[in-house]
């Protein structure tokens, strides 16, 4: 299939039926909305983190001006980690995140605008379903090769770590997916899926204290 950016994939796989992020687990997923577009902005080495700093290193291509709202926050002055969760995981920054991903999947056929919303409506971004199934499929075939590539590895991780996985995958499923990722991290054959193991963790550590600390 035409794969698309871990943002754009972890946004089709994250969102509801409705085109709302889940009402259960809402803060995790915007989390995880932030960490995936801050993937594809380290990915294609538009930034380089140091000690958790964040530098912008390169210019913002055509090709993800979706991100461009991050990319800007970022390029005002270098920022850590941590902070960056804290202002995009939630509130307005992750709503117009949320938003402009939408976007970009519609402009390329990969979802439909609509009004959501209970209390007052608001423009969302339904993935269509057969696109939805198939990337759906895609992982799965993924997740039973010996092998993931790191891509694979790094979106299934973040989807797990944001309670988002298990809509997908059975408990027995999940439970084999975390022991697979455990001895492929330990492979020596496997450097650049331990790393991209080790930095998607980093990420998500740094998810989860950004949330527990909001709530106190």
């Amino acid at each position: 299939m035409n794969r698309k950016s871990t943002a754009q994939e972890y946004y089709t796989l994250m969102i509801d039926k409705n085109g709302l992020m889940p009402a259960m687990h809402r803060d995790e997923a915007g989390a995880g909305l932030a960490a995936s577009a801050f993937m594809d902005l380290t990915v294609n080495d538009i930034v380089a983190v140091e000690k958790k700093k964040i530098t912008v290193i390169k210019d913002l291509p055509d090709s993800l001006v979706y991100l461009e709202d991050l990319y800007t926050y970022l390029k005002e002055k270098p920022r850590h980690m941590e902070k960056m969760m804290t202002d995009f995981y939630a509130g307005s920054r992750n709503k117009k995140l949320a938003e402009k991903i939408g976007e970009s999947l519609c402009k390329e056929g990969a979802a439909v605008e609509a009004k959501g919303g209970l209390f007052a409506p608001k423009r969302v971004f339904i993935p269509e379903k057969a696109y939805k199934d198939e990337l759906i499929g895609m992982i799965r075939s993924a997740v039973k090769e010996e092998e993931m590539a790191p891509r694979d590895v790094a979106l299934v991780w973040l989807l797990q770590q944001t309670n988002c996985l298990k809509q997908y995958f059975s408990k027995h499923e999940s439970d084999q997916l975390k022991q697979k990722l455990k001895e492929m991290k330990k492979d020596p054959q496997n450097k650049q899926l331990a790393e991209m193991i080790d930095y998607v963790s980093d990420m998500t550590a740094v998810m989860a204290v950004v949330i527990v600390t909001s709530m106190n």
